[in-house]
């Protein structure tokens, strides 16, 4: 099957036309179409799926390159995770909660330990 020339192809001469007799000749249909491939373009380039790059590295002679994809979790699985999060994230807010109530209770004690101490020098300094 031979490839047609690029200049040639039918989306290649519509995208032209469109330049050319829409935005620079000032014809609104070929103006209209023009907008409708551009925008399609611009759509798919910001909200379409982009490439990540994980590593970049030379190979040497002798050694091989082995790609796998990982497949994504279903449903279930993802269902599943957010489950286990969360209740780890409660877990960890009890826990803290309960750590604060303890230095609460704690700095409570130490205080009226404080004022019975100063109470009970006081009430022995009044009886000598």
């Amino acid at each position: 099957m031979a490839l047609v020339p690029r200049l040639l192809r039918p989306s290649v001469i519509i995208r032209r036309n469109a330049t050319y007799k829409g935005l620079l000749g000032g014809h609104k249909g070929w103006l209209a179409v023009g907008v409708v491939l551009w925008s399609r373009s611009f759509v798919k380039k910001t909200f379409g799926k982009q490439e990540e790059i994980l590593t970049t590295e030379k190979l040497k002679k002798g050694q091989f390159l082995r790609i796998d994809a990982i497949a994504p979790p279903t449903r279930r699985q993802r269902r599943k995770a957010t489950r286990v999060r969360r209740r780890s994230e409660a877990a960890a807010k009890a826990a803290s909660q309960a750590a604060q109530a303890a230095a609460r209770a704690e700095s409570k004690a130490a205080k009226s330990a404080s004022k019975a101490a100063k109470s009970d020098s006081r009430s022995a300094s009044k009886a000598a």
